[in-house]
């Protein structure tokens, strides 16, 4: 299912995201010994007395030509936390791409096996005169009806998990919360509060760069005035967001596959009469 191969290589941006942040976290400036530098400068091929920053925490030490400037979030009080802020944001990305993106795969397939007994939100889709004019290059009537059910959907616009539920239900997957909690393990109330601190955690970081609003007064700020976020927050709810997508395109296949069968039986059948006649 080339949505969800996507999906997950989006995840794998968010998730190297936080990588970068735990790695380099709570690091600060220092001077080592002489024996130090002169190592690092022969490892790199410097001349030795090269002026060199030096960077360190519990888990990494690096060394930096003196040059180069080094950036000052990286020993700066919650500098790091921007990653954590983008990791937020491209995982909703991944989220929002696969939900558009398997629709675009299996719309037609849902029309095709359903025809007019299809979901109402798919029966109810009205054309503009803008809308019929664009469809005209596309000479593949399947295309064109791909189109027009894609254009009853914007893209980019997962502000809550109703965007989510209605395609799936156009899908045909009959009860999808069940099936997530099937294949995650983890509660329905979790799963969707899990999901929905994530969306609007990206949705307040796009619109207010995470900064408190009217909504959020006496909420304690960080040093830069802005809303505080931890590594262990945002890698739960990124997590969650994954393993959502994993069982929501489970749930797809399943219900797809039996939409394929009832194509492949109208086609025999079809074929049969033909042969008869």
């Amino acid at each position: 299912m080339q949505a969800l191969d996507l999906a997950i290589r989006n995840f794998a941006v968010a998730e190297h995201l936080l990588h970068l942040q735990e790695l380099f976290a709570e690091s600060s400036s220092f001077k080592p010994e002489d024996t130090f530098s002169l190592a690092l400068c022969e490892e790199l091929n410097l001349p030795k007395g090269t002026a060199l920053h030096h960077v360190k925490n519990k888990r990494a030490v690096l060394g930096v030509l003196g040059s180069v400037t080094l950036p000052s979030c990286l020993t700066t009080n919650q500098g790091l936390d921007f990653l954590l802020r983008q990791a937020v944001v491209v995982s909703c990305s991944a989220l929002e791409s696969f939900v558009w993106d398997i629709l675009r795969e299996n719309a037609l397939t849902v029309v095709r096996a359903r025809g007019r007994s299809a979901n109402e939100t798919l029966k109810k889709i009205t054309l503009t005169l803008d809308d019929y004019l664009s469809l005209e290059g596309y000479e593949d009537p399947d295309e064109r009806l791909r189109q027009i059910i894609l254009q009853r959907f914007e893209r980019g616009a997962l502000y809550d998990l109703e965007k989510v539920s209605e395609i799936m239900t156009i899908l045909t997957v009959r009860d999808l919360w069940k099936e997530v909690t099937t294949h995650t393990g983890i509660g329905e109330k979790e799963v969707k509060d899990r999901l929905t601190d994530l969306i609007q955690r990206r949705n307040h970081i796009a619109h207010r760069a995470d900064r408190p609003d009217d909504n959020t007064s006496g909420v304690d700020v960080d040093a830069h005035g802005l809303r505080p976020i931890t590594h262990a927050w945002v890698s739960t709810r990124i997590a969650n967001a994954k393993a959502f997508v994993n069982a929501a395109a489970s749930a797809v296949g399943k219900a797809i596959e039996k939409l394929e069968l009832i194509i492949a039986q109208r086609e025999e059948q079809k074929l049969a009469q033909q042969t008869l006649a």
